[in-house]
């Protein structure tokens, strides 16, 4: 059980709620691709999730996926990530929490709704509820007071039942408590060597021939950038009235005027026919351009820009919310990515071959090094001899980052499995584009009747959270087995 703790970022008993009941919220904004279909997404003990709430879930993970990743999200990429397998399954276990909360006769009455509610910061001003801000934010989110009161209802509900759950863990044992602050205090010295392609990039020939093969092979990676050509309609907010994106009336008054729009080019049936009906309507256009160029009419939040370059030709969006605004895109043309002779791009080609050389060339010479360590030779002497120098850090689970500024922190987990009769990795380690060999040299452990009662008290606190979130998981995997549940083809 205590090998949760190996990796002190490991999740708590409260960033486990927060997974499970990771409910829907306010500020979610507006679905890239809701559906209307009265058809339920899934079905779990004859309790229907609609395709609103599955899409609701699918956008609010992507965007929070590509806020992490810096922009778009390689289409590759997206499948393995299985996003859909991710919401699928937390609309499920939500489902079920609920479900079984209900079982155990736990209720939430409807004053504790409204105290609730009451206590969020975002309906307050003055540290008091405002009424009017509160219906004011639930409008510009498309929400009722109903429909938000039944969603806080629910959340609560199943906050309850996790926490009946989790009331199960009763004990922590001093043998568990001291397993664990040997783990954490233990350390682990190594003598250990950086292997950078820098010490190789000078040594690397250039044959002309090599360099054809290798840029016929890696030609995609100087293909231009995809171009597109928009007519958009913006609606953003009036900063220079003294107003922001955390004004509630402007929201409201923004997306108003923005949802009329889109409604109107919908029932218009595309936007030429809607500018022709509404001639005074706003419909700015665009040149060609890269997602890394946009034009300066356009707004350039990530948002906008992810759905502008998913668009195909003649394809209308969704109405896209952003921090400045609102706004609706169509896709006039398209320019397709284009590949260039090498000769057109040979300096930066002839560079790039010659880092991808000396990378080969360091990864070459790191197996070469850890044979020999292998065979029974020292780091120190063996790096020596190379040329290159060897360093000696003592390393614990605990380590801060000046500690581990030299040794890189994403190593720390394996070097814990090392000991004097498996004293090597087994290949060498590449962080970004060096490589690192180390050795294992000694391992100490701390005496647990050293540990104050602060920190007893503190892995203490930790062994419960972890018991609480395995009980927690165990619980809805069973009621999961037990469960009937139905998956919609079309989210499959």
């Amino acid at each position: 059980m205590l090998q949760i703790f190996r990796d002190k970022s490991q999740s708590t008993f409260i960033q486990a709620i927060v997974l499970v009941i990771a409910l829907v919220f306010i500020f979610w904004g507006v679905g890239a691709n809701m559906m209307d279909s009265r058809e339920a997404a899934i079905v779990v003990n004859d309790e229907e999730i609609s395709y609103q709430e599955y899409q609701r879930l699918y956008d609010q993970l992507l965007s929070s996926y590509r806020q992490q990743l810096g922009g778009a999200i390689p289409d590759e990429l997206l499948k393995s990530m299985g996003l859909s397998e991710q919401v699928k399954s937390q609309l499920i276990q939500q489902t079920l929490l609920r479900q079984g909360t209900m079982d155990m006769g736990l209720l939430v009455s409807a004053p504790e709704v409204q105290q609730h509610i009451q206590d969020m910061v975002q309906f307050q001003e003055n540290n008091a509820f405002n009424m009017e801000k509160y219906k004011a934010i639930l409008a510009s989110n498309r929400l009722t007071p109903h429909k938000f009161e039944i969603s806080q209802r629910t959340d609560m509900l199943a906050n309850k039942g996790v926490k009946a759950i989790g009331n199960f863990v009763t004990v922590v044992t001093d043998a568990e408590i001291n397993d664990l602050y040997k783990q954490i205090k233990e350390t682990v010295t190594l003598d250990f060597t950086k292997i950078s392609p820098l010490d190789f990039i000078g040594k690397v020939t250039i044959n002309n021939d090599d360099l054809v093969s290798w840029f016929e092979r890696n030609k995609d990676n100087y293909k231009s950038e995809p171009k597109i050509k928009l007519k958009f309609l913006s609606f953003q907010y009036n900063t220079s009235s003294g107003a922001t994106d955390d004004s509630t009336a402007e929201r409201g008054s923004v997306f108003q005027k923005a949802n009329s729009a889109y409604e109107g080019i919908i029932a218009a049936g595309s936007l030429q026919e809607y500018a022709k009906l509404q001639p005074d309507a706003v419909i700015l256009e665009t040149e060609f351009f890269s997602r890394s160029t946009p034009p300066e009419n356009l707004d350039k939040t990530t948002s906008v820009l992810d759905i502008a370059f998913t668009l195909k030709v003649g394809e209308l969006s969704s109405l896209i919310e952003s921090p400045e605004g609102y706004s609706i895109l169509f896709a006039e043309a398209i320019q397709a990515p284009e590949i260039p002779s090498l000769d057109e791009v040979k300096k930066q080609a002839t560079e790039d071959y010659r880092v991808a050389r000396s990378i080969i060339m360091a990864d070459e010479k790191s197996r070469e090094i850890l044979k020999s360590l292998q065979d029974g030779a020292r780091l120190v002497e063996v790096v020596k001899k190379e040329g290159f120098t060897a360093e000696e850090v003592t390393l614990s689970r605990g380590s801060q980052d000046k500690e581990t500024k030299k040794f890189p922190p994403s190593l720390m987990r394996d070097i814990f499995s090392l000991n004097s009769a498996n004293p090597l990795p087994d290949e060498p380690a590449k962080v970004g584009v060096d490589f690192y060999l180390y050795q294992f040299v000694a391992r100490t452990l701390p005496d647990p009747t050293t540990m104050s009662s602060e920190e007893r008290e503190q892995f203490k606190a930790q062994i419960f959270d972890a018991k609480r979130e395995r009980i927690l998981i165990a619980w809805i995997r069973n009621q999961e087995k037990a469960a009937e549940i139905y998956t919609n083809k079309n989210i499959q």
